[in-house]
C-alpha cells in the first residue's frame, strides 16, 4: 500500500490553561473562513509560521478593531513576489543548494526585503528556513501584506500565551489582551497513529520515518508519500516521490525504472 493522506490531515490546537472558560471564540487556522467575518473584531493570531502569516495576510486587508500576533519564535519569511517574479518559481534552484547555503540565501533575502523585524517585536527564527524544513518540517512563511501592517502598527506582535482567562488572554510577559476571536495557527498532525501506529514506523510527531522511495526492509510493500514538506513545493515534490516509489515497486530492470 501507498499511504498518502497528507501530513496536514488533522488540525492541532494546544490545550492552553483556562481556554474552556474563555468567552470568546477559538478557531484553528484551517477554519479561518471568509476574512470579512473578522471585520470590526479584535483578533489574536497564535503562531508566526506559514499558517499564521496566511491568516495575517488576509486580515491585513480587513477593517478589524485590533490584530495581535502571538509569536514564541520568529518565522523564516519570504515575500510572495520580488518585483514581478513569484518567489516560488525559484524553489527548484533553492532545492539544489546545500542546506547552509539555502539558509543563508533566505536569511539575506528576508533582511533585504523586510529589514529588521525584531524592531517590531518579532523574535528571531531559531534556525534557517531550509534546515527547519528538513529537521522539524516547519514550512517557510510567505508575506503578502502582513509585514506592512506590522510596520504600520495595525498588527501588533506580542509574546506567547501563558493562559486564558474568562475575558481575555494573559501573555508570557504578564500583560492581558481581550480578543474576540483567537486563531490557532498551530499546525497539523498526520493522524497516522490509528492506521500504522503499531508498526513502529512513526516518529514522536507522528511523521513516518521514511518517505518516497525509502522503505523499511522489515515491512516490504509499505510506502509513504507527501508526508514531509519540501522546498520544491508540494506538487513538484509529489511527482518526484511518485516516480521514486514506482521505480522501487517495479524493481531493477523492469519497465518504468529508468531515470
Amino acid at each position: 500500500p501507498v499511504v498518502a493522506p497528507g501530513r496536514d490531515r488533522e488540525p492541532y490546537t494546544p490545550q492552553w490553561k483556562g481556554m474552556e472558560a474563555f468567552r470568546g471564540r477559538i478557531v484553528h487556522s484551517a477554519d479561518f473562513g471568509d476574512a470579512q467575518a473578522y471585520a470590526g473584531k479584535k483578533v489574536l493570531v497564535v503562531g508566526a509560521g506559514n499558517s499564521g502569516f496566511d491568516a495575517l495576510n488576509h486580515l491585513a486587508g480587513i477593517d478589524t478593531a485590533a490584530v495581535w500576533l502571538s509569536a514564541r519564535n520568529g518565522p523564516v519569511l519570504l515575500p510572495k513576489r520580488i518585483g514581478k517574479i513569484a518567489v516560488h518559481r525559484l524553489s527548484p534552484l533553492m532545492a539544489r543548494l546545500p542546506l547552509r547555503v539555502a539558509d543563508a540565501v533566505m536569511a539575506v533575502t528576508q533582511r533585504l526585503v523586510f529589514g529588521d523585524l525584531t524592531k517590531f517585536g518579532m523574535p528571531r527564527a531559531p534556525a534557517g528556513g531550509a534546515s527547519r524544513l528538513t529537521s522539524d518540517y516547519t514550512a517557510i512563511a510567505a508575506d503578502d501584506g502582513a509585514v506592512k501592517a506590522i510596520k504600520s502598527g495595525r498588527i501588533l506582535v506580542v509574546p506567547g500565551i501563558r493562559e486564558f482567562t474568562r475575558d481575555g488572554v494573559m501573555l508570557a510577559n504578564g500583560s492581558l489582551i481581550a480578543p474576540d476571536i483567537v486563531i490557532a495557527a498551530t499546525g497539523y498532525r498526520t493522524g497516522l497513529e490509528r492506521m500504522v501506529g503499531n508498526l513502529g514506523v512513526l516518529d514522536e510527531k507522528g511523521v513516518p520515518l521514511f518517505n518516497g522511495g525509502q522503505a523499511d526492509p522489515k515491512l516490504p510493500g509499505l510506502w509513504f508519500t507527501g508526508m514531509r514538506p519540501s522546498i520544491r513545493g508540494c506538487f513538484a515534490n509529489a511527482g518526484i516521490l511518485a516516480k521514486a516509489i514506482a521505480r522501487r515497486i517495479a524493481g531493477p530492470g523492469q519497465p518504468g525504472t529508468s531515470r
